[in-house]
């Protein structure tokens, strides 16, 4: 537990030096299980709120059109059952978008000439990902709990309130959010002090996973609205 707290603090205080060390030790356990337990946990406790949200974008989406007045009725309904599994699978998830995070920022870094095993880049990954899962999932779920809504920000979007969040550039600018690149900065710190590169060859490479990752992200997003008719 005192590791952990250590590896917490160190992240925000001095992220160069403590996400080195943890990918010199290869230290990833302690803090792979808070964020998986912040992750279950906020989605448990803020789950009615997104399941009544989830059902009025359904009925305002081309979907309501497949569905009875039966099953749109009981959209908002939900088991003891559905809750806690919907908050195991968003663990489950939270634990594979940081496998396969912790992949492409491996296959950047190595592209890039930086030195070092997978395990190596997923133990930074892991560290990192307190500031932006940990934190930043916990201080959402407050959020989401204070204004009864899934519908926060905590990124650039905060300055276009009037942006359809289902339109392209509500998408895009979602990709920035403040814990998402303070997470990408402390990422690119602790990698330049463990493969002894400098700082701004290692900022570039991260930049570049970044603008990879968002380009994927937002097509994802954009394209799967418009299959679900929002």
């Amino acid at each position: 537990m005192n590791g952990f707290i250590s590896d917490l603090t160190g992240v925000v205080s001095s992220p160069g030096a403590t996400i080195s060390r943890a990918m010199e030790a290869r230290r990833w356990k302690a803090a792979l299980a808070a964020i998986l337990l912040v992750t279950a946990i906020v989605t448990f406790i803020t789950f009615p709120i997104t399941k009544a949200e989830q059902a009025k974008l359904i009925r305002d989406s081309e979907m309501a059109d497949k569905l009875n007045d039966e099953q749109l009725a009981g959209l908002e309904n939900f088991t003891s059952f559905q809750r806690i599994n919907g908050s195991v699978f968003a663990a489950f998830f939270a634990a594979l978008a940081l496998v396969m995070g912790a992949f492409f920022v491996y296959l950047f870094f190595k592209v890039g000439g930086a030195e070092g095993l997978y395990v190596n880049f997923f133990s930074a990954v892991v560290q990192a990902s307190l500031l932006d899962m940990f934190l930043g999932g916990a201080l959402k779920g407050l959020l989401v709990l204070l204004k009864k809504t899934m519908m926060v920000q905590t990124g650039l979007t905060l300055f276009f309130p009037g942006l359809d969040f289902r339109s392209l550039p509500y998408i895009v600018l979602a990709q920035f959010d403040f814990f998402s690149l303070w997470y990408l900065a402390a990422l690119a710190l602790g990698i330049a002090v463990f493969a002894r590169i400098s700082l701004k060859k290692s900022m570039t490479i991260a930049v570049l996973y970044f603008l990879f990752k968002s380009l994927v992200l937002v097509s994802i997003s954009f394209f799967t609205m418009k299959l679900m008719g929002m």
